[in-house]
């Protein structure tokens, strides 16, 4: 800090420290003793001046008796080793001081390295953290591209599912009218069966009429008994006709028969593929409960994570702050 002035005084003051240092007390050094203050040839002047002046002192010296000097000279000698005593403490305290200070930098090195290698091991566990969150970033990603395809899978075999009984009810509704038409089919044939034996019966009563009229008059109608005769021959073969019609329609009733058997087969297989969806989509479920804990564990290792993260800032504040500290 500057001074107001330098005085004579404060240069003497500053080279008696000097001298009792045992150093040199040049223009510089005595600058420096006072804070680098004053200009140089001020203190030349001043220096100057304390020298004559202690010259003058070492003359009247000689005025002094004998005994006076050798006072003067055992005070001059005693003062000199009081001042080299202080010294010699000074330097000792200066280099205990530096000992200690020495033995505290080197336990804060210590706890520096110490400090280093917990924010190595923390910066690893991180490194360590991150890589198992990329793994299970992209697990998850993995199962969700799975689990996207399955429940694609999914809305794909419900809707074959929904056709299957689209289906499977069209296929009923088929066998209803089949069954509709079959009996009515049944009534149809019975129906006519009826109106063909009662035709028949009115036939063969018209016939065994016509028989007992034409034995009546067999020598007078014998041509009507030819026309009688070839009338009957002509119902008979109406009859065989009739039979036949009869038959295919019993064969075509055992082809609708088969036909039923067949869809009531496509029904059970239609069935058996239901349940075979409904487990693929109980398995689907189970690995979409699989996805959302996996995504608890990652969201677990993430919170991990951002302590760890802390923990490290916290440390590297620490050791800054202590760094500053020693600087």
């Amino acid at each position: 800090m500057a001074r107001g002035g330098i005085t004579q005084p404060l240069v003497e003051d500053a080279r008696n420290r000097l001298l009792a240092r045992g150093l040199h007390p040049s223009i510089d050094a005595i600058r420096a003793e006072l804070g680098h203050t004053g200009s140089k040839t001020t203190i030349s002047r001043h220096l100057k001046a304390i020298e004559a002046k202690e010259s003058s002192q070492l003359g009247d010296e000689a005025l002094l008796s004998d005994h006076l000097k050798q006072m003067v000279g055992q005070l001059a000698r005693e003062l000199q080793k009081e001042a080299q005593s202080q010294v010699e403490q000074a330097e000792q305290h200066h280099q205990a001081a530096m000992a200690t200070l020495k033995e505290a930098l080197g336990e804060r090195a210590d706890e520096l390295s110490q400090s280093q290698a917990q924010v190595a091991a923390l910066a690893e566990e991180r490194d360590q953290l991150r890589s198992q969150i990329t793994a299970l970033q992209e697990t998850v990603a993995t199962q969700q591209a799975e689990g996207r395809a399955q429940q694609q899978r999914i809305t794909d075999l419900e809707e074959q599912v929904q056709d299957k009984q689209a289906q499977v009810a069209s296929l009923e509704d088929k066998h209803q009218h089949a069954r509709d038409a079959l009996e009515h089919y049944r009534a149809s044939v019975k129906e006519q069966r009826d109106l063909d034996q009662r035709r028949h019966e009115q036939q063969l009563q018209q016939v065994q009429a016509e028989q007992r009229q034409l034995r009546e008059t067999l020598a007078i109608k014998q041509e009507e008994l030819t026309g009688a005769t070839q009338e009957t021959t002509r119902l008979f073969a109406a009859l065989t006709e009739t039979r036949n019609q009869l038959d295919q329609q019993d064969r075509q009733l055992q082809q609708e028969q088969r036909d039923h058997r067949a869809t009531s087969d496509e029904r059970a297989q239609l069935t058996q593929e239901l349940d075979t969806l409904r487990k693929e989509i109980m398995a689907a479920k189970k690995q979409e409960a699989q996805i959302t804990q996996l995504k608890d564990q990652m969201q677990a290792l993430e919170t991990e994570l951002n302590v760890k993260n802390t923990l490290l800032s916290q440390w590297s504040r620490n050791l800054n702050g202590e760094k500053e500290s020693n600087d």
